[in-house]
């Protein structure tokens, strides 16, 4: 008897993709047949037709369980192919330096016609399903009206990611705006500020962070950019890891890492407590906040790190939904702060250092925060975070991926990024790096060359220089930090000598924690070293010079008086 046909050889790999296509015809076939009721009975289609999902990308795709975290991912328009050769021929064009001048930028990113996506009006006669189904035309009919609109950037296309954000301005009474300093226009939509401060009549509090990593005069400088053209909004600076916590022999480098340690606590509790008087500003008598008061009394002049505390002591987290609520200011008593602001500008890095303890998870990766969460510091202080989400707007995607709002490893075609790095500072002579083709042109694929070729990056099957995990990793060290780049405001380089010389340029300084002796111009310093892994974390908000005091770091500051740039002092490499 003939024996039966031999069974082939069937990998995991294949059973995986055979799945996925079963699934995703699957997928097909009820997105086709998916109907459902509308407000007046009539059945309406899903506004996600297929044509929207191809052109759609999704970043950070989480898999689908019960919690349905899925719904959260981060969502832009996806680039074509002849969009992509275009850019990447761009590249391969010489370099052209841009002047200072034209370095200066404004809120023009923000034209007039462009709004955000506000919640539709709703009472609570009407059903959850309606209310679904009334936000997801209205924002069908939004992001229509911006099919013809040029030179719009990559922005948040998840309707389920602009809910949250219309919950936490619904729920909270003040609200918390951070944005990262050097690109801090780019990061702060005038329309959100009218809709929060006029609107809604809110009060806000804008948080410049990571203020160490520009010059102080800068900082100056667009601190009196949005006094003046924002007046409502009540100001304060963050630094993730100021300078002076550097201090001391660099060659002890445990004696330094359990120093930095033990310093995350207080530094953090000095910065809730100017944050304190700021809302005490804001509410007055309306709440009680002494509880806040004592605990932060408590955190500085407690001896333990920040990371060794209990994490689930006196710490109440809530998981919320998006339907109704109707606001009343301070109800039974709590104060409510909202914290809002574009992936990777440090939201809930400042929420672990307002809680003193780690609450919330913190990643480099855009969108890492899926869903907003309530963590009340005490009982009369509630904390509400926001997912990061990036604004519509004129932003051209070199800045968004420098400013962390689009993810760097989702980058299809990073060398036009390079070129617009390029074009700001001098790369060539910062990397110390040589053409490979011994030419006196440079383009930015000679740069990335270079640097593949300086760091030993090469493709695994022709052993090439690979240009593009080069091009990834300086995109990442400007966002890192590692290579300085940021804009300036209106008319800096005519009145750079006025803010240099301004009064308030000394209390930076000390927010800071540089010195007299530190180089003013920070941009295009750069480091290796290995412990830059672990530089951001929470660090001193302030206000002003009169409300601190310089005692603890004015014996030490001839110790640094070396170092231009933070990264220098835990340099390992040379």
């Amino acid at each position: 008897m003939p024996q039966g046909r031999r069974k082939a050889p069937f990998s995991g790999k294949a059973k995986k993709q055979q799945m996925q296509a079963k699934k995703h015809r699957k997928d097909q076939f009820l997105k086709g047949n998916h109907s459902r009721m509308d407000e007046n009975g009539d059945e309406s289609s899903n506004i996600s037709n297929v044509a929207f999902e191809r052109s759609v990308q999704r970043i950070n795709k989480q898999p689908k369980d019960n919690f349905s975290k899925s719904k959260y991912v981060l969502q832009f328009y996806q680039e074509t192919k002849e969009e992509l050769m275009e850019r990447k021929e761009e590249a391969r064009k010489a370099l052209k330096p841009i002047p200072l001048e034209q370095q200066e930028v404004s809120d023009n990113y923000f034209p007039p016609e462009i709004d955000m996506p506000k919640r539709p009006p709703w009472d609570f006669t009407m059903s959850k399903e309606q209310l679904d189904i009334r936000e997801q035309r209205y924002f069908a009919k939004y992001l229509k009206n911006f099919e013809n609109f040029k030179g719009l950037n990559y922005f948040e296309l998840n309707l389920e990611t602009w809910r949250q954000l219309w919950r936490v301005l619904e729920m909270s009474d003040v609200l918390l705006i951070i944005v990262d300093i050097r690109y801090s226009v780019l990061m702060f939509p005038p329309y959100l500020y009218y809709y929060i401060t006029h609107e809604l009549q809110k009060d806000m509090i804008l948080i410049l962070n990571k203020i160490d990593l520009v010059p102080s005069a800068l900082v100056v400088a667009w601190k009196d950019y949005f006094c003046v053209k924002y007046p409502k909004v009540h100001i304060l600076m963050f630094t993730s890891y100021p300078t002076y916590n550097l201090h001391g022999n660099m060659g002890e480098l445990e004696e330094l890492k359990l120093r930095r340690r033990k310093g995350k606590l207080k530094m953090a509790a000095e910065g809730a407590q100017k944050l304190l008087q700021a809302c005490k500003n804001i509410v007055g008598d309306n709440v009680d906040l002494n509880s806040w008061h004592e605990k932060i009394q408590n955190e500085m002049s407690s001896e333990y790190d920040m990371d060794e505390i209990e994490r689930k002591d006196n710490i109440k987290m809530e998981k919320e939904d998006t339907t109704f609520f109707k606001h009343e200011k301070y109800k039974n008593g709590i104060l409510t702060i909202g914290c809002i602001g574009t992936p990777n500008v440090g939201k809930s890095s400042l929420i672990n250092a307002l809680m003193g303890k780690k609450v919330v998870s913190v990643s480099r990766t855009p969108g890492h925060t899926k869903h907003f969460q309530t963590i009340f510091l005490t009982k009369t202080v509630c904390l509400c975070d926001c997912p990061g989400l990036v604004f519509p707007s004129t932003v051209p995607k070199q800045f968004q991926i420098l400013m962390g709002s689009f993810p760097i490893a989702q980058v299809k075609e990073p060398y036009t990024t390079v070129k617009f790095l390029a074009e700001r500072i001098d790369l060539i002579n910062l990397l110390k790096i040589q053409h490979q083709d011994n030419d006196d042109t440079w383009s930015a694929i000679d740069i990335c060359n270079g640097w593949a070729a300086k760091k030993n990056f090469m493709t695994a099957r022709t052993a090439r220089l690979d240009t593009y995990r080069a091009a990834n990793s300086l995109l990442r060290m400007a966002l890192e930090g590692k290579i300085c780049i940021y804009v300036y405001p209106p008319q800096w380089s005519i009145y750079i000598e006025k803010w240099q010389q301004h009064p308030d340029v000394e209390t930076v300084k000390w927010i800071q924690g540089g010195n007299k002796n530190d180089k003013e111009n920070l941009q295009g310093l750069y480091s290796t070293s290995e412990d830059e892994e672990e530089i951001m974390e929470a660090g001193a908000i302030t206000v002003s010079k009169e409300e601190s005091s310089t005692s603890d770091c004015s014996s030490e500051d001839s110790d640094l008086s070396t170092f231009s740039n933070k990264f220098n002092a835990l340099s390992t490499e040379t």
